[in-house]
């Protein structure tokens, strides 16, 4: 019934909101991911090894940042389609609402997984890809879902919520059998870690920027354009 509603709210929102991440991420994030790349790039002294062919990826850049923009709308919109469908189940919203909303999303969808698997920038020794988005999606689904039994149902249920939001975490992170930097220069590890200290730092004020942003503004706009044509907190 709101699905042309709920489009366009999302749409207006992830134009906003990936225009300040993209921006933020421009000037704070990306100079740390070129900076780590030419430590991945470099070739230690006598080495004569052949490097495989590389998938295809965006030119350095104007196409780099074109590619980059256009992944962060799509991203966006999709968290803002998500946010604001759960708004709209729910009842009437507002931009204090809508911004309990985007905490607990950045909460369910970053602050969590981070705790396994913190941000990593190139030249960091991970776990199989696979197992990363496997554990990723489980701590999203548990935390989201033991965050919404925390705030929506009655008092008995409370401890499942506490319960879910552990699990995740008591199964543990897939880790890799080398754990940080395996370049060959101490120095360049020295470096690498410090870099990926500011960019786990930097990441994470960006993404909250993102989720408090798609929070205010989805929960402004249903409350502007939804709210104001049905009750919605009265469901039959």
């Amino acid at each position: 019934m709101y699905f042309r509603q709920i489009f366009l709210i999302s749409c207006l929102s992830a134009l906003a909101a990936s225009f300040c991440f993209s921006l933020y991420q421009w000037y704070l994030v990306n100079p740390l991911i070129f900076a780590a790349e030419l430590y991945e790039q470099a070739t230690p002294p006598g080495s004569n090894v052949i490097e495989p062919a590389q998938p295809w990826s965006p030119g350095d850049g104007i196409e780099r940042s074109v590619y980059t923009l256009l992944a962060n709308f799509l991203m966006s919109l999709a968290y803002s389609l998500l946010l604001t469908s759960a708004m709209v189940f729910r009842g009437s919203s507002s931009s204090l609402k809508g911004l309990a909303w985007g905490m607990a999303a950045y909460i369910s969808a970053f602050i969590a997984p981070g705790l396994g698997l913190p941000p990593e920038i190139p030249g960091m020794d991970v776990a199989d890809l696979a197992q990363r988005q496997n554990w990723w999606l489980l701590t999203v689904s548990l935390t989201g879902a033991g965050l919404a039994i925390l705030a929506f149902s009655p008092r008995y249920y409370k401890g499942a919520g506490f319960i879910l939001l552990l699990l995740p975490h008591l199964i543990g992170a897939p880790v890799s059998a080398v754990h940080g930097f395996s370049h060959p220069d101490p120095e360049a590890i020295a470096m690498l870690t410090k870099l990926w200290h500011q960019f786990i730092l930097q990441t994470s004020i960006a993404n909250a920027l993102l989720w408090f942003i798609i929070g205010i503004s989805t929960g402004f706009l249903c409350h502007k354009f939804i709210d104001t044509v049905t009750p919605l907190g009265v469901r039959g």
